[in-house]
């Protein structure tokens, strides 16, 4: 009787233990111990830590601390996922632009990162309901603005971050003329300098750039769009493995205990009905007090309990001949027959093309005007008027790097014009100008001695023979240079201008299968360099002669 007791009470206890856990107890990965761990979970533990890509350019989600330490909302979730797998959290700082590919290529096991769940991002990833917070989409305009309808935006300048969710449906919505930046960072300095009407993005990061006193001349123009929930993504085939189904039910555990209300107040951003709403659904109870929303045995929660999975985006219609270069080498072309998608390619190729044909012939007058400054009536008294202004530009221009002049130009000196003059300077006028000036003083460089030992050899020439003899003896060192600046172009995007490299990324980055893609980007510029080169040597054998 005593070891029936006994036993009859255990039963009792273990009830009481499953209980807790289906009915509301904090999930642990210890809870499922009877059930092996597999794919990326498997990895983690065998790690012994959890990777986590987070925002850090996302205040209150995801920024850094003085130290240097990742911290936010975000940060938090990821660090109590962790608590509750019972393994040390490493966070990774990620972007807009980059997450996906990051969880995809294996560097990280699990993103957080504001990441709104659309049909699109599914073909990436695998993307965990229940969501954990929600935001739409809004425009930060200057407070004098007198925009009131999204409509009115037609043909209008809008500044974007690359990367969000949102920003396709408003280019095939509304119509706008997009300048898109890689973080918001940049975004916000655009906006400051007049580069465009207003700022779209994620009205939940707006309202808080709006509490910066820095702002005060800025508001809020247009009312939400786009609702979307955000989701917590692993990567694709993970969802239903034991990682993707630990974090479901730790996210419903979130909102049934009224933690991700706690974190959200706890970080200075206003109560949303989202969360209130999920809060109320994971807490209700039936009649004999059982959840309502609650994992079956396989991991899954009933749809009811559920905000809508996004509809599937029909596949564009792909021609035969395309499915056959798919199956016999592994291209997916498929993208490229999306109507969108196949503009911001073409465009990324045209502005590349033009970009690179006009830094080129750029770097090649220059060049020639910084190496007469520096050779043309040497020894006469005005020389060092001209001589010591162009060294100081050849080695700044040399050993500054390309993307910092960007920056100073685009932003510094573009800002400063906007604030004073109203004038705003074109992103691909800088880029040009840049490329131009960069290039130009290494091959100034190169064309000084050759100019220098032109001009001993044979003083009564032509200046324009020794200039010609002069390139004909650099040549090799030019056409390197200029070979150069045609793959320094796809730094140009870094202020909105959309070059092919960051075309291929925002398809990357909307499900585009990389491998395929980045291989046609290789045979691009491997064509465009042999095109680049072939012109050279046609210009070399115009100049000789």
């Amino acid at each position: 009787m005593m070891a029936r007791g006994w036993l009859i009470w255990l039963w009792c206890c273990l009830l009481i233990a499953v209980s807790c856990d289906v009915l509301g107890g904090e999930p642990r990965w210890a809870d499922d111990r009877q059930a092996k761990a597999d794919g990326r979970l498997a990895h983690a533990m065998q790690r012994e830590r959890l990777i986590v890509g987070v925002k850090t350019d996302y205040p209150p989600w995801g920024m850094r601390d003085r130290s240097g330490r990742i911290i936010g909302l975000e940060a938090d979730l990821a660090r109590d996922l962790g608590r509750r797998l019972e393994m040390p959290v490493e966070l990774v700082s990620v972007t807009t632009s980059n997450r996906l590919n990051r969880l995809s290529q294996g560097q990280v096991d699990v993103v957080i990162a504001t990441l709104g769940d659309t049909a699109i991002r599914r073909r990436a990833a695998d993307l965990i309901r229940p969501h954990y917070y929600a935001s739409g989409v809004r425009l930060l305009t200057p407070a004098a603005s007198a925009l009131t309808r999204w409509e009115a935006l037609e043909g209008h300048p809008v500044c974007l971050t690359e990367g969000a969710y949102f920003n396709r449906e408003l280019v095939e919505r509304y119509g706008i003329h997009p300048q898109t930046f890689p973080g918001t960072r940049d975004s916000r300095l655009a906006l400051r300098d007049g580069r465009c009407v207003g700022w779209a993005y994620d009205d939940s990061v707006l309202s808080q750039v709006l509490d910066d006193p820095e702002w005060a001349d800025f508001r809020l123009a247009l009312p939400s769009r786009l609702d979307t929930p955000w989701a917590v993504a692993v990567a694709s085939g993970e969802g239903e493995r034991s990682l993707g189904r630990f974090i479901a039910r730790t996210v419903a555990d979130w909102h049934r205990s009224g933690w991700l209300v706690e974190r959200q107040r706890a970080w200075g951003i206003p109560d949303t009905d989202f969360l209130e709403v999920q809060r109320r659904r994971f807490q209700e109870t039936d009649a004999s007090g059982e959840l309502l929303c609650r994992p079956d045995a396989g991991g899954a929660f009933p749809e009811s309990c559920l905000e809508p999975a996004p509809e599937p985006l029909p596949a564009p219609s792909v021609p035969a001949w395309a499915e056959r270069v798919e199956r016999h080498t592994g291209l997916d072309l498929a993208p490229l027959f999306d109507a969108l998608n196949r503009q911001r390619l073409m465009t990324g190729i045209a502005t590349t093309l033009a970009l690179s044909i006009v830094a080129i012939l750029g770097s090649l007058v220059v060049g020639v005007l910084l190496a007469l400054a520096e050779r043309r009536g040497s020894g006469r008294p005005w020389h060092w008027l001209v001589r010591w202004p162009s060294r100081l530009l050849v080695s700044v221009a040399r050993m500054t790097p390309p993307i910092l002049q960007l920056y100073i130009v685009f932003f510094g000196l573009g800002g400063l014009l906007a604030a004073r003059f109203g004038f705003t300077l074109s992103g691909f006028l800088v880029a040009s100008l840049v490329f131009s000036v960069y290039a130009g003083s290494s091959n100034a460089a190169v064309l000084s001695p050759m100019l220098a030992r032109q001009m001993r050899q044979d003083p009564e020439a032509p200046l324009l023979r020794q200039v010609a003899r002069s390139i004909e003896q650099g040549f090799e060192g030019l056409v390197s240079i200029m070979v150069n600046i045609v793959k320094a172009a796809g730094m140009a995007s870094t202020i909105a201008v959309p070059e092919v490299i960051s075309a291929t990324h925002r398809l990357i980055g909307e499900g585009g299968d990389a491998a395929s893609l980045m291989t046609l980007l290789l045979v691009f510029y491997f064509c465009f360099v042999l095109v680049v080169m072939a012109l050279l040597n046609l210009l070399k054998r115009w100049v000789i002669s």
